[in-house]
């Protein structure tokens, strides 16, 4: 038995060995039940090349096109691969718009984050509980280090617990602090560092940074 086919992403995603689409699976599943009795094949065919079987497979795929829809209503002719799509397009709009819509009030954050990133979240979401932890609050401000402690109440003493000459604030232990200049080139690339260098650095390699500077 030969099917035959004018769309090659169809006959692929039925040679796929994983699949996530409903309709496909069950295209797949009645194969291997006609497989059982019959040898199947899976053949493409040029389309709009005057194949008969291929002009009669069109012809009644717009002939059921032109059907009224019969189903619960109500009814939205759009693929769910376009729904989710466009679901992800809108969602990334929204936090791109709630980011720059900040103002002042995430100032630390907006100094070392350069905003929203797929990217950048993938990664985030491969790191254990104890490392999302210390990179979220290094790169947002709310943290252990002395400045945050000191606004809070927490401790009577801003400076730098390392070099004693800035303010312990996220930015000066990720670029500026002099007794860590050399755990600094060795994992971020350079000796000194402008927060805006750090929205370009990985992840990865700014948690190596504060597990061999020790942060907590």
């Amino acid at each position: 038995m030969s099917i035959c086919s004018d769309t090659l992403a169809a006959l692929k995603a039925l040679k796929a060995v994983k699949t996530t689409s409903p309709l496909v699976y069950q295209c797949q599943s009645a194969l291997n039940d006609i497989s059982i009795q019959h040898v199947v094949g899976l053949f493409w065919v040029l389309g709009h090349a005057g194949k008969r079987g291929n002009e009669i497979a069109d012809e009644l795929a717009r002939g059921g096109s032109a059907l009224r829809f019969h189903g619960p209503e109500p009814t939205l002719g759009v693929s769910r691969c376009d729904l989710q799509k466009r679901l992800s397009c809108w969602l990334t709009n929204q936090h791109g718009a709630q980011w720059r819509g900040l103002g002042d009030t995430q100032s630390r954050a907006r100094e070392l984050i350069s905003g929203p990133s797929l990217g950048t979240r993938a990664k985030f979401m491969t790191f254990n509980r104890i490392q999302s932890r210390a990179i979220t609050g290094l790169l947002t401000g709310h943290n252990t280090l002395r400045r945050h402690l000191y606004l809070l109440g927490l401790h009577d003493n801003p400076l730098c617990r390392k070099c004693g000459t800035g303010e312990e604030t996220s930015a000066h232990i990720l670029c500026e602090c002099e007794s860590l200049a050399s755990f600094r080139h060795a994992h971020l690339g350079s000796f000194f560092l402008e927060p805006e260098d750090i929205k370009s650095l990985g992840l990865g390699a700014i948690w190596n940074y504060c597990r061999a500077v020790g942060l907590p």
